[in-house]
C-alpha cells in the first residue's frame, strides 16, 4: 500500500503538475484514509466500496474540519482511485459514488477606492509604537498587494536599503515558498526607515520585521485582520475592508495606472495571469481589454 501512495504522488507531481505543498496534503489524505480503513472499516483500502468512502467523509465533517479541508480530502479520494483505475489495479472507481460537494457562495471582494485608503491610513495614531506599527503594516498590504501571510513571515532583512535613493527591494516569501522582490520607493520607503529607526523596533536581521505585542514572535494573521476591519470602522468607511480588500485595491490601482497584467502578476505573485484579471475590478469596457489581453494559443487562459 506504501508503495501505491508513492506511485500516486509521482503522478501528480508528473503528470498533473500540482505544487508540491498540494501534492503533500493529497498524499497525507490518502495515507489518513488508509489508517481509517484498516482501523474502522476493517477493510483494504483498494478494495473498498463508495458507500465505505463516504463513511470516511462523513467522519472527517464530524470531526469539526473546515470546508475547504474536506473538499481537499474529496478530491484526494477521487483523484487517488482514478490513478488506480487507469493503472489497472482497480476495474471500478468506487469514488465515482461519492456525491459532489454543494458549492459555497463565494463573496465578491471590491476593492476600496484610494481615497478610502488614505483616509484609513490617515486614521492612524502614528504618535504611539502600536499606532506606527500598525499604519505600517496596512500600508504594505496596501501599496504592495501583499497576501495577511506574506506581512506576517517578513523578516527585518526582508526589507533591502541602498538600491538607489529612496529606493529599497521587500523580499517576499509567497505560496509554495516562491519568493519575489517588490520596490519600495519614495514615501514608503520613508516610512519603513522610520518605523525601523523607532527604539521599539526590531533590530535583530532575522527578527519579524511585525511582531506581537510580546516582541517575541511575529503578529498573527488573525490580529492583522482585526486590526484592518477595526480600523477600517474607527475611519468611518462603510465598506468592509480586510487585507484581501486591499489586495484586490492594489491590484485595480496598478491596472488603472496602465501598469502590464503580467507585471500586476509578478508583483501578486500569482501563477497565471488568469489568477490575476480576478483581482482587477474595473468598467465592463476595461474588462473587456483585460481578457484580451489574457488570451493564451487562442484559448482563454482558464479553459
Amino acid at each position: 500500500m506504501i508503495a501505491l501512495i508513492d506511485q500516486y504522488r509521482k503522478e501528480l507531481l508528473k503528470v498533473n503538475g500540482f505544487a508540491p505543498s498540494t501534492v503533500d496534503t493529497y498524499t497525507i489524505s490518502i495515507k489518513a484514509f488508509f489508517g481509517f480503513a484498516k482501523k474502522e472499516l476493517q477493510a483494504n483500502p483498494a478494495n473498498v466500496k463508495g458507500t465505505q468512502l463516504l463513511k470516511w467523509i462523513l467522519y472527517l465533517k464530524n470531526t469539526g474540519i473546515g470546508y475547504s479541508r474536506i473538499e481537499n480530502h474529496h478530491y484526494a479520494l477521487k483523484s487517488f482511485y482514478t490513478f488506480l483505475q487507469k493503472s489497472g489495479d482497480i476495474t471500478s472507481n468506487p469514488a465515482e459514488a461519492l456525491p459532489l460537494l454543494i458549492t459555497r457562495r463565494r463573496q465578491v471582494t471590491k476593492p476600496i477606492s484610494t481615497q478610502d485608503a488614505f483616509k484609513l491610513l490617515n486614521s492612524f495614531d502614528q504618535s504611539t509604537w502600536h499606532g506606527m506599527r500598525n499604519y505600517t503594516m496596512v500600508s504594505l498590504l496596501w501599496a504592495l498587494g501583499l497576501r495577511t501571510s506574506e506581512l506576517t513571515g517578513l523578516k527585518v532583512q526582508s526589507f533591502e536599503t541602498g538600491h538607489g535613493k529612496r529606493i529599497g527591494l521587500m523580499r517576499v516569501r509567497g505560496k509554495n515558498k516562491k519568493q519575489r522582490a517588490l520596490f519600495v520607493v519614495d514615501r514608503l520607503f520613508d516610512k519603513l526607515i522610520r518605523y525601523l529607526s523607532h527604539p521599539k523596533a526590531p533590530n535583530k536581521k532575522c527578527a519579524p520585521l511585525f511582531q506581537a505585542d510580546t516582541k517575541t514572535t511575529a503578529i498573527s494573521n488573525d490580529r492583522v485582520q482585526r486590526i484592518v476591519k477595526d480600523q477600517a470602522k474607527k475611519a468611518g468607511i462603510a465598506a468592509v475592508v480586510t487585507p484581501r480588500v486591499l489586495r484586490h485595491s492594489f491590484a485595480t490601482e496598478m491596472y488603472h495606472e496602465n501598469v502590464p497584467l503580467s507585471a500586476i502578476q509578478a508583483m501578486m505573485g500569482h501563477e497565471s495571469i488568469a489568477d490575476t484579471s480576478i483581482y482587477i475590478h474595473v468598467s465592463e469596457k476595461l474588462k473587456q481589454l483585460a481578457l484580451d489581453q489574457i488570451l493564451i494559443s487562442r484559448r482563454l487562459s482558464w479553459q
